[in-house]
């Protein structure tokens, strides 16, 4: 009988004890997601304009070398996180709504270095903005320009007049167009 008690009290003991551990750990499953996405804006007025500058004198021409037909104000920003290729960023002109003989340029600098990541590489040279969509931005990965002023890549606009424009073709008024900027996957 003591055999028998003392072989139960050891079961129960050690019965006790594998549950008493038992209950003294927990778990579950952490699961961290990131999620894909590709913004882009621009830091501006809704606006930019640019107008040759007028002569003073009579006999001269409209000054298309002016500062009035160039503006930097502008900055391209944007936020990436990628899947497994790299975004870009495009730009198109929506309408053509120029006089005869005059373009916008556009060109982009490298970006300026606000944000963090594997941020893009601006096309180098100038775009002569149309309804075609052209790159701006191209490799771009995990990454952010920062927002404001002074982050992402400074854009420049510049008007032109082609050198086979003809002078009288130019009509005066206030030509509107839409700049468009579209960032998508590689």
């Amino acid at each position: 009988m003591k055999n028998l008690s003392l072989i139960l009290s050891l079961v129960l003991i050690f019965g006790i004890s594998i549950v008493a551990n038992a209950q003294k750990t927990a778990n579950h499953n952490v699961k961290v997601g990131i999620s894909k996405h590709a913004l882009v804006g621009v830091s501006s007025a809704s606006e930019i304009v640019l107008e040759p500058a007028a002569p003073t004198v009579a006999g001269e021409g409209l000054n298309f070398d002016a500062e009035s037909t160039s503006d930097n104000s502008v900055y391209l920003q944007y936020s990436s996180i990628i899947g497994s290729s790299a975004n870009k960023i495009t730009v198109a002109m929506d309408g053509d709504n120029l006089p005869t003989g005059v373009s916008i340029e556009l060109t982009a600098t490298d970006d300026a270095g606000a944000g963090n990541g594997a941020v893009g590489k601006a096309v180098k040279g100038a775009i002569t903005l149309s309804g075609t969509s052209e790159d701006i931005v191209t490799n771009i990965k995990n990454c952010y320009t920062g927002t404001g002023a002074g982050s992402g890549h400074q854009l420049t606009y510049t008007l032109k007049m082609g050198s086979d424009a003809k002078y009288e073709d130019l009509t005066s008024g206030n030509f509107t167009n839409t700049v468009t900027y579209t960032i998508t996957e590689n």
